[in-house]
């Protein structure tokens, strides 16, 4: 039976009339769409423990707003009906996974202990395709889990959009970081803004304006100043891979998600990246990559599995990031929203590149 009949049969017991259900479902009642033929391995996550207060998921953003439309409640991911009926699976005992990694697994992974500060990055070779948002995920999804600190990174030279998609406001910059010097987490902590328990943010920018003398070498004089205050940080950079801040930041990853629209063009797109890498010295990067492919419309594009069928012959992971109506209003990200797809998808995205993170020796330049 499907997750919907099933949740019918269901709510029926527990006296919801047919208009009632018909009521809760807010889907349109046009012809009803097949299920993608081939999906990506998923792993539905179990309920999510109870997260330390203060996390980005539990706040509201900072603006004040709670990222929903004018006199309507919070957006969430996935419809009424299908959060009630999740609610009930929970109730009698249902399952939490299906298929590839269970939340606990993803869970232990990203508490693994690490060596040293394993540097995440995140990149795209155009805009658009969701990589800020992505980032923002996984640096929450890490700091979630990890009992120290998570860094993100935004590394944008042309005034990046991770802390808003955070839901924080960076007054100062990493050249500020830089002029201070610290010796201390005490010291480097007022040019760091909090944006949850364990979660920490650090700009290339200021109060909203473009970075300013943003070089590689200030980078990673920067980062190498709070290494040792951090388990991971996830850098959010440009678009592109090509640059020489590119070149610099992607020197020394431990891991990376190349992020591209769910497209055969974006797919063209991003096989391109892979194909400088190999031909331009960076072949190691190849095995700590993980490809995202995002879908930005409710319904996917039909060249969707033809996409994924093209980076697949890379041999590396490919995870679908499905159309998300929560993450598309826009401002800070709140995980505990997200569509149950997408939540699967962020903690498979962890895994793997942490995983890979894991295991990475240093990268030379």
């Amino acid at each position: 039976m499907s997750d919907a009949g099933w949740q019918e049969s269901v709510l029926r017991e527990m006296g919801v009339s047919q208009r009632g259900l018909a009521a809760l479902d807010p889907r349109p009642r046009g012809p009803r769409r097949e299920p993608h033929p081939h999906p990506a391995p998923v792993v539905r996550p179990e309920a999510a423990p109870a997260a330390p207060s203060g996390r980005p998921d539990d706040a509201a953003p900072r603006d004040g707003s709670a990222g929903a439309e004018p006199g309507r409640g919070p957006h969430h991911g996935d419809p009424l009906l299908v959060r009630m009926g999740r609610g009930v699976r929970k109730a009698v005992g249902g399952s939490g996974t299906s298929g590839g990694h269970g939340r606990a697994e993803v869970v232990q992974m990203l508490r693994r202990p690490v060596p040293g500060l394993r540097r995440l990055t995140v990149v795209s070779v155009r805009g658009g395709a969701g990589k800020t948002t992505l980032a923002a995920l996984l640096a929450t999804e890490l700091a979630r889990y990890r009992a120290d600190r998570v860094l993100a990174v935004d590394a944008d030279a042309e005034l990046g959009s991770l802390p808003p998609r955070l839901g924080v406001r960076t007054e100062r910059s990493l050249s500020d970081l830089v002029q201070r010097r610290p010796r201390s987490f005490e010291e480097a902590a007022p040019y760091l803004t909090r944006a949850g328990e364990r979660l920490w943010v650090l700009s290339a920018a200021r109060g909203g304006r473009i970075a300013e003398r943003f070089t590689p070498d200030v980078f990673e004089t920067a980062l190498g100043a709070v290494a040792g205050h951090f388990a991971a940080a996830v850098v959010d950079c440009g678009s592109g891979v090509r640059t020489d801040l590119h070149r610099a930041l992607l020197a020394g990853t431990h891991g990376l998600v190349l992020v591209t629209p769910g497209t055969v063009d974006g797919a063209l797109s991003a096989g391109g990246a892979l194909e400088w890498f190999r031909d331009n010295g960076r072949q190691a990067l190849l095995g700590r990559t993980v490809v995202a492919t995002v879908t930005h419309a409710p319904r996917a594009s039909a060249d969707l599995e033809r996409a994924e069928e093209m980076l697949g012959r890379w041999g590396l992971p490919v995870v679908h990031v499905p159309y998300d109506r929560r993450l598309a209003v826009g401002g800070a990200v709140d995980a505990g929203r997200l569509s149950d797809a997408t939540g699967t998808a962020v903690g498979r995205i962890a895994y793997e590149v942490f995983a890979r993170a894991i295991g990475a020796p240093e990268v030379g330049g």
